[in-house]
């Protein structure tokens, strides 16, 4: 077992047995909690490595939850994984102004469950400017077609391309810069199927370099469908292996 747990909290008691049992599979201890000042009491004691936070609960929501969490001298340096019910990007965003750092859409599957903790204890045990190298990075050059904002009077559409990429996050080349802390909708057109992820903007250059397009790093925070990310993966092992991985 790992060293410091992962605490889930969470009203929905099925679902935390659930999360409790794929995480115990994949060597990691959980604790749960039924809403949000229990959770806050417990992330207090054990000091979690990563926290489940359910954003849709009776009483102290999740929204809250992850605000006082993150104000926190101690418990505010623990990396969030937001539960969301809702595929709506606006609500996302007001997760991640609350402080998460991550994504996880219900229903989600086990293999991504153990793919978002695993990147969130990663990224605990960095500095927030080093999360991004959580895991090994491939120089690839894909073309992505990304949304920034979901608000359909704004929303804009931008044509990018990557530099190099990883199962945590990507540098990006676009034709314009975009605010850090922007929620993007990326489209990747892989060997076998497009798939589409959501990430958020970690940092900018404003100064145009290839092309004239300007460098962001971009952390993933879910894919749309679980098979999207195993595609992902199957990509990066391609890469890894050294093999010709056409994209485009």
């Amino acid at each position: 077992m790992r060293k410091r747990p992962i605490l889930i909290i969470d009203d929905n008691r099925d679902l935390c047995d659930l999360v409790t049992s794929v995480l115990g599979g994949a060597g990691f201890e959980v604790l749960s909690a039924p809403d949000g000042l229990s959770g806050l009491e417990s992330a207090r004691r054990s000091r979690p490595a990563a926290i489940l936070l359910d954003m849709m609960m009776p009483g102290l929501d999740g929204l809250d939850t992850c605000r006082r969490l993150k104000k926190d001298r101690v418990l505010g340096v623990i990396p969030v994984i937001a539960i969301t019910a809702t595929g709506d990007l606006r609500y996302t965003e007001r997760a991640f102004y609350a402080g998460a750092e991550f994504f996880l859409p219900k229903p989600f599957g086990a293999e991504s469950l153990v793919h978002v903790v695993t990147l969130a204890t990663g990224a605990a045990r960095r500095d927030a400017p080093m999360r991004l190298r959580a895991h090994p990075r491939f120089p690839a050059e894909i073309p992505v077609r990304c949304r920034i904002g979901s608000h359909p009077d704004t929303a804009r559409d931008l044509a990018g391309e990557t530099d190099n990429v990883s199962l945590g996050g990507l540098l990006l080349f676009l034709p314009e810069p975009v605010d850090p802390r922007s929620v993007v909708r990326l489209g990747f057109d892989l060997v076998d199927e497009p798939i589409s992820a959501d990430g958020t903007v970690v940092w900018q250059h404003t100064q145009p370099m290839r092309n004239r397009r300007m460098p962001h790093g971009v952390r993933l925070l879910r894919f749309a469908e679980e098979k999207g990310l195993v595609q992902y993966r199957r990509y990066l092992g391609q890469l890894a292996a050294g093999e010709t991985a056409q994209a485009g």
